[in-house]
């Protein structure tokens, strides 16, 4: 996830353009309310179900720079980006294939206040030129930065190989020529339809009381969001993507996997992806510190409506070694593991699990990132220990995750390797 601070997105207003919808409080959202009475910070999410690349022909950026537009205007009163700011918080717009998410990270008395703000800006956003203008900028400096990333570099090889068609296959930020080609109204176009409280999901954690909140956000919703659930299409034979890197050299590696739909399965691949990944003591991660040592790997899988995806990255080093690592790893979790170290690895896993739900930010992410994907209840802060996605975790056995490690990972994966640029392609590059 992307973190971009308010002031990267402030802006004063001139020429608003209101669009017409209905006011907050009319239609309600999905709301999500986790209460902490002694709670110092909340984090309050919007999430919207909306391709990054638009609803019309693909405009890679498109939900990014119109999301940006928005807390950057001020049409009523100073913009969402400066209101966050001025309560001692923090504000980020990340956005994912399917879906905008903003985030503001505030002192909990002000999560009601900030909560009504950021409702009512996004279901009836007052976009300004000005506004637009500061946002393209603001987005045009994080997609040089992603440019420069290999992990993101990486990232879009490999989604762009792996499906033929869906919103998956575009990146969250445009190319410098791609940002250019996005106009004022498209962006006014998209906001309208992609920014309406029937198709929000509001997400709170850590607030005092959750009356208030739920206030802010018009009373408590039922349903799932207005746009359907979208899914994208896997490539039969995903092309291997090449290409380079001033970061240095990379090699990545992503699967289609089980939509979440199907909660054990995509239970079963997280597990994979933590046995394989987990930090330090992941199966990559210990075979490549003693043969490639150069080298440091990072995954996960991405539970998504249709499909998820399982996304291996290693950077430092892209020889025929660090593939040789990662294959003989892949090839050894479709065979059942030892009963006693399977246990072990579950343990950790779901240690993991509980380990990364700590902050009132992550926690929101979490309960934001299932709603929206369709399945609220799947989400593992749902119901704690007792919970379906717990539940199942503690389900899986050494035969059931090697079945599904056979099913998914025996397809052929999109494959992305960048070589290092010369110190002459570098300065090149950066000259151009």
């Amino acid at each position: 996830m992307i973190c971009r601070l308010c002031s990267a997105v402030l802006a004063l207003a001139v020429a608003a353009a209101p669009l017409a919808g209905a006011a907050a409080g009319e239609h309600p959202a999905r709301t999500i309310v986790r209460s902490a009475s002694s709670a110092r910070l909340s984090a309050v999410e919007l999430w919207f179900r909306a391709p990054s690349a638009g609803f019309a022909e693909p405009l890679a950026g498109l939900a990014q720079l119109t999301a940006e537009s928005v807390a950057a205007s001020a049409g009523r009163r100073e913009p969402l980006a400066v209101l966050v700011q001025d309560v001692g918080g923090r504000l980020q717009i990340t956005t994912f294939p399917d879906a905008v998410q903003i985030t503001a990270v505030v002192p909990a008395a002000a999560a009601a206040e900030i909560a009504r703000a950021a409702f009512y800006d996004y279901v009836r956003p007052t976009l300004t030129p000005d506004g637009f203008k500061r946002a393209r900028e603001s987005v045009a400096v994080e997609a040089a930065a992603a440019g420069a990333d290999p992990d993101a570099q990486l990232r879009a090889r490999l989604f762009g190989a792996l499906f033929e068609r869906g919103p998956d296959r575009y990146a969250a930020l445009p190319a410098v020529q791609q940002l250019d080609a996005i106009t004022y109204p498209e962006v006014v176009a998209f906001a309208k339809r992609a920014f309406r409280a029937e198709n929000t999901i509001a997400v709170v954690t850590g607030a005092p009381a959750g009356d208030a909140v739920m206030r802010a956000f018009g009373g408590q919703a039922a349903g799932v969001p207005a746009e359907a659930a979208l899914i994208s299409v896997p490539a039969s034979a995903p092309p291997n993507s090449e290409g380079e890197s001033a970061a240095g050299p990379a090699f990545g590696m992503a699967f289609a996997g089980p939509p979440i739909e199907d909660q054990r399965a995509a239970t079963a691949m997280d597990f994979l992806a933590d046995y394989l990944l987990g930090g330090r003591y992941g199966s990559i991660s210990r075979a490549l510190r003693a043969q490639v040592p150069d080298a440091d790997a990072v995954g996960q899988f991405i539970t998504l409506h249709d499909p998820g995806i399982l996304l291996l990255e290693v950077t430092g080093d892209a020889s025929p070694a660090v593939r040789d690592v990662v294959e003989h790893a892949l090839a050894a979790v479709q065979r059942p593991l030892e009963t006693q170290a399977f246990e072990a690895a579950r343990r950790e896993y779901i240690y993991h699990v509980l380990r990364d739900l700590q902050s009132v930010q992550a926690q929101a992410d979490n309960l934001g990132w299932y709603a929206v994907e369709g399945s609220p209840e799947y989400a593992p802060l749902n119901g704690g220990e007792q919970g379906e996605y717990l539940t199942l975790a503690r389900s899986l056995t050494p035969e059931y995750v090697a079945e599904i490690a056979r099913k998914y990972l025996r397809a052929v994966p999109a494959v992305a390797t960048l070589s290092a640029q010369t110190p002459a392609q570098a300065s090149g590059a950066g000259a151009r």
